[in-house]
């Protein structure tokens, strides 16, 4: 291995194994197989020099992250122009960049402990991956597990504790000795165990009606008008012949926010509790939930985590100049993005207390960790996956934020406008569901809960474990090391 060129077949190597690890991703069943190719970067990089394991790392990750979001061009561009196309080998290249800086600073850091260090790395970076405006959590490693019994473990140390898992399980595999693969195979063992045996989801007595409008987006983006407003009230009104629920409109659903005198109007001959989206104009274009009942409204949600570059674009004002010259370039219209919300509160409708998340906000887990600690009791995501088209992006994102069901033990309803609409179980499994891309209207039942999780408690414990466990290696003992993983000769 030592001899091979890194301008060469190794690196082709490394980047066949991360297009590997992203087939271990939701939607895929094959999630038990991620630590096989994260297994073999982390036995490569603890046996190279930084240098090294920096270019073998790159060379990975651009082929985890260039698979796992190959949908990405091929979802905006019809939307926006060819041109936006560009921003993919830029997103890539970024999340590469953040994986093989990760492999060289442990590998330089931590010598010949490197390769028990790197789980540990992995949760500080996947952690680091979600925090500021730029926030994006695709790949996060706890989300290849989604689809086994040990993502349960999510409702104790969240997504990031089912992560640490997998990067153990592959470091035990690139070790190699049998009382670590043992070792290994116990912790997972018990993991199973533990997903395998949790409570029964509690009884679902209250009724929901999640409506999916399937609203062409194109058609959105051109100017919102009343023909979307009726055709959520028809689908609703169909709905709610088998009686009387809570009714969920997705993101942006309204054309306007309830407070316009129309909408009221519309909203109030209802006669029912809703939670819908609608954009506010409130010193700029905010994204907006809405609790809507009584003939009035009761509560208000602007969305927190923007989008980057897509509904966030930093400096805007200042960089005029330069963001009209990439917009004309790319064929987009002068964007100016959203006014983020800067509180997070359940919202009261009718006897429910729901946390809401809009969107892409369903892909952190501390927003939904911050609503249940303010007293949400059943969460509701509403979202507007439209511009992915068919791709499996959508799926992925839904994937994702079926996670939060689990971490919090809370019901999860969804409404997305051309899906994915469903209803999660505190288990995270999938009660009812729509097809995407049709219109349609999902009767479903749901109950509210007031378990608190140990997650839900403690939050982000596995980092600050990861950040003692990192301090441990470098400066402790290193019974763990395997002899002959030191720097390449």
């Amino acid at each position: 291995m030592q001899r091979v060129s890194f301008r060469g077949t190794f690196l082709l190597l490394a980047f066949l194994a991360g297009v590997g690890l992203s087939f271990t991703f939701p939607p895929s069943p094959l999630g038990w197989l991620a630590p096989l190719p994260l297994a073999w970067l982390f036995r490569a990089v603890a046996r190279h020099p930084p240098g090294r394991a920096f270019r073998l790392t790159f060379a990975f990750a651009t082929g985890i992250f260039g698979a796992l979001l190959l949908w990405l061009p091929g979802s905006l561009s019809p939307l926006f122009g060819p041109g936006v196309a560009a921003l993919y080998p830029v997103l890539v290249g970024g999340l590469a960049l953040m994986w093989a800086g990760t492999a060289a600073l442990t590998r330089r850091l931590m010598g010949r402990a490197t390769l028990w260090a790197l789980p540990f790395a992995w949760v500080l970076l996947d952690s680091a991956r979600g925090l500021g405006p730029f926030g994006f959590t695709w790949g996060s490693l706890g989300y290849a597990f989604a689809s086994t019994p040990l993502v349960q473990l999510a409702d104790l140390g969240g997504v990031s504790l089912v992560g640490l898992l997998v990067a153990l399980a592959a470091a035990a595999l690139a070790d190699r000795r049998p009382r670590v693969l043992l070792g290994a195979a116990a912790l997972l063992s018990l993991g199973t165990l533990y997903g395998l045996t949790r409570p029964p989801d509690p009884p679902a007595t209250e009724r929901a009606l999640l409506v999916q409008g399937n609203v062409d987006p194109r058609a959105k983006a051109q100017g919102r008008t009343a023909d979307e407003l009726g055709r959520y009230l028809t689908l609703t009104r169909a709905g709610l012949a088998a009686g009387p629920a809570l009714v969920v409109w997705p993101e942006t659903a309204a054309p306007a926010a309830p407070t316009s005198p129309a909408v009221d109007r519309a909203l109030t001959a209802l006669r029912v509790p809703l939670l819908l989206g609608a954009p506010t104009e409130e010193g700029g274009y905010r994204n907006s939930v809405y609790a809507f009942a009584g003939g009035q409204v009761r509560g208000r949600q602007d969305k927190v985590r923007l989008v980057p570059f897509g509904e966030y674009f930093p400096a805007r004002e200042r960089l005029d100049g330069a963001y009209q010259a990439v917009f004309r370039t790319l064929g987009l219209p002068a964007l100016t993005g959203a006014v983020p919300g800067r509180t997070l509160a359940p919202l009261p409708v009718g006897s429910v207390r729901a946390g809401a998340l809009i969107c892409y906000e369903s892909t952190f887990p501390a927003l939904a960790r911050a609503q249940v600690r303010r007293g949400a009791r059943v969460l509701a995501v509403v979202s507007n996956d439209a511009w992915f088209g068919p791709s499996v992006g959508a799926e992925q994102h839904f994937q994702m934020g079926r996670v939060r069901a689990i971490e919090t033990r809370r019901w999860l309803l969804r409404a997305g406008n051309d899906g994915v609409t469903a209803a999660i179980a505190p288990s995270g499994r999938v009660t009812a569901r729509l097809p995407r891309r049709v219109a349609g209207a999902l009767p479903v039942f749901f109950a509210q809960t007031t378990t608190v999780t140990p997650y839900v408690r403690w939050g982000e414990w596995v980092t600050a474990l990861s950040v003692l466990a990192l301090l441990g290696l470098g400066l402790g003992p290193r019974g763990w090391v395997r002899p002959g993983t030191g720097p390449a000769s």
